[in-house]
């Protein structure tokens, strides 16, 4: 077997389906069984392309995050209005992409990685890495920091490395994902 690893990065899930190229709706995981439709303020993520490289029908699944350097830029503001800090970069993402006002969303500058194809007209890539490879392509963010690897040394290898490197990125890391 070979593996492909890539980082969980603690965020929100979210799906993402382009028609013709096109965004035509973002929802979250919901409950679990329903969505919650959350186009309007995906619209207003930079990460997000409104249009894709291709006009190709897909659905694609990532995970929105923010900047740990971000937050403390918003717990920053939010004290000085004497309003409550947020607690984690998690729960202020997730409520964030609810609002009701898309501003909001703008002005917290959330972000994406794209990590998944759930849905894709064409044919549908061999590996996890030409995924990602083919994401990339369309105009989706991916993190960088994915790594193929050729037996499970290797993906211990990655897994250790990756618990002393974590801290560095700007984004929370709570795990590896190994396809």
């Amino acid at each position: 077997f070979s593996y492909l690893c890539e980082l969980k990065i603690d965020g929100l899930k979210v799906v993402l389906e382009y028609e013709r190229g096109f965004l035509k709706m973002a929802t979250t995981r919901g409950d679990g069984k329903i969505g919650e439709d959350v186009t309007e303020n995906i619209k207003r993520i930079e990460s997000v392309p409104l249009r894709l490289n291709e006009g190709v029908h897909i659905i694609v699944e990532g995970e929105i995050w923010i900047g740990k350097k971000n937050l403390v830029r918003l717990n920053e503001i939010q004290k000085e209005q004497g309003e409550q800090v947020f607690a984690n970069p998690r729960n202020i993402a997730a409520g964030s992409i609810r609002q009701l006002d898309p501003n909001i969303v703008a002005e917290r500058r959330l972000e994406t990685f794209i990590y998944d194809i759930a849905y894709y007209e064409k044919a549908f890539p061999s590996t996890q890495k030409d995924e990602l490879e083919l994401i990339k392509k369309l105009g989706f963010r991916v993190n960088p920091h994915f790594e193929y690897c050729k037996d499970i040394k290797e993906v211990i290898q990655y897994w250790k490395e990756w618990q002393r490197k974590a801290q560095k990125e700007d984004y929370l890391v709570d795990g590896a994902v190994i396809k």
